[in-house]
Order: C-alpha cells, then sequence, then structure tokens
C-alpha cells in the first residue's frame, strides 16, 4: 500500500479509530498486526522471513547482554552481525556478485557463466537489517539492555510508518516509546498531518512530474542535446529529494499522530556551504548510522589524516552499496567519499578559513556542492561505461529553453518556499511557522486534502527508495 493510495487512507482511518480507543499494551498489539498486514500487503511471502530475523535478534540480544562470558559475549554479537548481514547480502548482493563474476570471467577469456536465479529481494529489508544490527551492537556497547518484551521489539521492527524506507531509528530513541504510554497533544497531531500532507504532496506534485522528463533522457540518452545534461542533474535530484523527503515527512507525520517522536532524516541539505554539511543533512539517519556503527569502530578522526580519509572512502562505498547492488551505485559511494576526503584536504589549507572571504566561500562551496551532488546522482542512473562517457561527453555546450525552465520552476517552487522560510526562520522542523497561524493552518490543510483526493490516491508510482 502506497501512503497516497485510498486503501493506505482506508487502512490507516480504520487503524485510529481503535488505536485512540485502546490503552498501551493493546495499541502495541494493534501496532504489531499492523505492521504484520501493512508489510504482507506488498509480498506475504517475505513477511515469514521479518519475523524470524525479529525473533533472532531478540532472542540474541538477551544471550548477549546476560552472558558475563567476554569471549563468549562477543561470539554471540560477531555471530549475530555475520547472520543479519549474510541475509541481506543473500536477498540483495547474491545477483550481482554472480554477474561480478561472470563479468570477470569474460574479462579473462572464459567462456563459462555461473547460472544467476532470480532472487526476490525484499522491500525494505536493508532498513531493519540496520534496526537489528544497531539494537545488538548497542546492547553488545552496553548503551542499551535488551527488551523483555517480544511485543515490543516486534514493534521496532515492524512500525509501519518507517518500515519500508525509514528513517533508520536507534533503539534507545524508539524502543522507550513503544514501552511507555504515549500522549498526543493538539498541537504535535496538527503538525503531524501537515507534515503528511506536506509529505504526500512533495511525493504527488514535485517528484512524480519531473521523473518523466527525467526518464525520457535517461532511458535514451542520444536525445539530449548538448548541454541539457545540467537540466537533467537538476531535475533529478529535486525528484530524489521531494520523493525521499516526501516519504520520510509523511512518516514522522503519522509518528506524530500516534504520539511517536522520529528523528529528522533531512535537515535543509540544498542549504549545505560543503559536502561534509551535505551529508550532515541529507538522510541523516543513514549517514549518522555509518558514522556511530562503522567510521567510528574503524578509527574515526581519532587517527591520522591518511587513515581517516581510507576509512572514510570504505565508509561511503558501502553506503553506496547499501544503496543497490550495481555498479552505478558502488561508484557512486566511491564518489561520495572522494567529494569529502578532497574536501578534508581542502580545509587543511589555512587560506580557505580567513574570515574576510568566508561570505563568498560560502557562496562558491553552496554551488560546488550542489552540482556534485547532482552530477553524482546521474551514476544512480548510468547504465554502462559508455554511458557515462556519453554523459560527460553530451553535459558540455548551452541549452536553455524557457518553456522548459517554467515548468521545472513551476514544480519545484514549493519546496524553495517553504524550505526558504524554514531556513530564514531557522527552523529545525518543517512548516513549524504554520502552527502560528491558525487560518493558514486549516487552510492549507483543506486545500492539501483537496488536493489529495482528486489527485494523490490515483497515483501509483513507488516511493524512490523503496528499491532500497
Amino acid at each position: 500500500m502506497l501512503f497516497n493510495s485510498l486503501p493506505f487512507l482506508l487502512f490507516f482511518a480504520v487503524f485510529l479509530f481503535f488505536y485512540y480507543n485502546f490503552h498501551k499494551t493493546k495499541q502495541n498489539q494493534l501496532l504489531l498486526v499492523s505492521g504484520i498486514f501493512f508489510y504482507s500487503f506488498w509480498d506475504w511471502r517475505m513477511t515469514f522471513l521479518l519475523l524470524v530475523m525479529i525473533l533472532f535478534n531478540f532472542k540474541l540480544g538477551k544471550y548477549i547482554f546476560e552472558n558475563t562470558n567476554s569471549i563468549t559475549k562477543r561470539k554471540y554479537f560477531i555471530f549475530g552481525i555475520v547472520t543479519n548481514l549474510f541475509v541481506l547480502g543473500f536477498f540483495k548482493y547474491a545477483m550481482f556478485l554472480l554477474g561480478s563474476g561472470n563479468d570477470l570471467a569474460i574479462f579473462l577469456g572464459f567462456d563459462y557463466k555461473l547460472p544467476i536465479p532470480e532472487i526476490i529481494l525484499p522491500i525494505g529489508i536493508s532498513f531493519y537489517t540496520f534496526h537489528n544490527i544497531s539494537y545488538l551492537f548497542d546492547i553488545y556497547r552496553q548503551v542499551i539492555k535488551p527488551t523483555e518484551s517480544l511485543l515490543e521489539f516486534a514493534v521496532y521492527d515492524l512500525f509501519f510508518p518507517l518500515l519500508l524506507a525509514g528513517p533508520i531509528e536507534r533503539p534507545s530513541s524508539l524502543l522507550p516509546q513503544i514501552s511507555n504510554p504515549r500522549r498526543i497533544e493538539s498541537v504535535e497531531w496538527n503538525h503531524g498531518f501537515l507534515l503528511f500532507l506536506w509529505g504526500i504532496f512533495k511525493k504527488v506534485f514535485i517528484a512524480d512530474n519531473l521523473s518523466p522528463f527525467v526518464d525520457k533522457m535517461l532511458s535514451n540518452p542520444s536525445l539530449m542535446e548538448p548541454g541539457i545534461v545540467s537540466w537533467v542533474a537538476l531535475c533529478f535530484a529535486f525528484q530524489v529529494y521531494a520523493d525521499f523527503s516526501g516519504y520520510t515527512d509523511a512518516a514522522r507525520g503519522m509518528a506524530k499522530m500516534l504520539g511517536f517522536r522520529l528523528m529528522l532524516n533531512f535537515n535543509l541539505p540544498f542549504f549545505a556551504t560543503s559536502v561534509a554539511e551535505f551529508w550532515k543533512r541529507w538522510h541523516i539517519s543513514l549517514s549518522s548510522w555509518l558514522r556511530d556503527y562503522l567510521y567510528i569502530p574503524l578509527g574515526g578522526n581519532r587517527i591520522g589524516l591518511l587513515r581517516q580519509n581510507i576509512n572514510i572512502v570504505i565508509v561511503w562505498t558501502l553506503g553506496g552499496l547499501w544503496h543497490g547492488a550495481t555498479y552505478g551505485y558502488l561508484i557512486w559511494g566511491i564518489y561520495c567519499g572522494l567529494n569529502i576526503v578532497f574536501y578534508n584536504v581542502l580545509m587543511q589549507n589555512r587560506w580557505f578559513k580567513f574570515d574576510k572571504i568566508s561570505n563568498l566561500l560560502s557562496v562558491v562551496g553552496w554551488f560546488v556542492t550542489f552540482w556534485s551532488f547532482a552530477y553524482g546522482l546521474l551514476l544512480f542512473r548510468v547504465p554502462d561505461w559508455n554511458g557515462l562517457i556519453y554523459l560527460l561527453e553530451v553535459n558540455f555546450g548551452f541549452y536553455f529553453n524557457l518553456v522548459l525552465f517554467l515548468k521545472i520552476l513551476f514544480f519545484i517552487s514549493p519546496i524553495l518556499i517553504v524550505d526558504g522560510i524554514q531556513f530564514l526562520r531557522k527552523e529545525s522542523e518543517p512548516l513549524v511557522w504554520f502552527q502560528a497561524h491558525p487560518i493558514l493552518l486549516y487552510s492549507t490543510i483543506m486545500i492539501g486534502i483537496i488536493l489529495f483526493l482528486f489527485f494523490g490516491i490515483f497515483e501509483k508510482m513507488e516511493f524512490f527508495y523503496f528499491q532500497f
């Protein structure tokens, strides 16, 4: 069920009716049943895998915590991490590894090819696997104690607003909200409902209207005229941002209506003035997860600059593969890592820290940061090396079409306005300023409902990050 579909609206309306009339224990039972139903709607067979992994990690978390022998505790911990990664690797990367082996065999001149079976990719497996790894990791580091309730841990993995595309919540944040009584205040509910509408609006109005132009150009690069690649990169950047931040806004909005607070996953990333700042603002739950559970254990910034930068490339290479098992995602991860390494090396030069030119550097940094991200995203869609070379070739030149410019501006203007107001007011949450203007708030909600009913529930385009 897509958030912007009539079946989901009916499901959520019925769910809310019972949820608001249950106490905490029954609310958690309802969340579990609803999570199973919601996930089974995509592919009921993969629900059994998720339930098995829930039981496995719940039991193993208790074994790790209760074992007093440090060597045995470590063995349990390593076994849990390896098992979770094996399940993720089998379903998400087995075909890629076999295909890479065949490519290597062809390169070396061998005729034999390994058979590649069709393996169904369970939707959301990357997100709930990272949930489980962070749970075991935090227990092993004694950051948290394991929950005694299988029901509460199952809700942690099956909380349907974030189940398919995050944000990747930490157990220290989400589990206490599941175990403790929840209060739903009208201010939070109103903001949650507004966030939900805004998220769906970004998906349906912005992302889905930019998508046809991007798909048309990238599916047949021969249609591209010199210089049009910049327009494609611009549209694709806003498409992905509107789509993914739209999902997380909708998820966070629904969670607020249920008495939960999920972490902010996007914090005005297109206002970042450096690549390092950008990744602190974009998909915050993933970048912070990679930092805490991979980069810091590798040494973080406590080691020399060379080792630090090598670790950054390693982390971002794995981050690229987390997004998908293709050469494009692998190259994209390396590209992002090298961007940060270049920035780190550049910042070692004192010239870039002079206060007199800080404003100029901020403008230049913003321009370079946005376009390095936008062009880098095209790696998601490059089919092969020849396609990448062709994109680089047709990028040179000047292309301007007034109609195209006005269309793009029309669709991205809502984001520019809302994010711009949030940036100027220095607010951490989107649309908070609506709360102080009740007439504006409720009129916007009504307009959003009308637009949703006329356009949203008939839209069948999946969210971009479902594939990850």
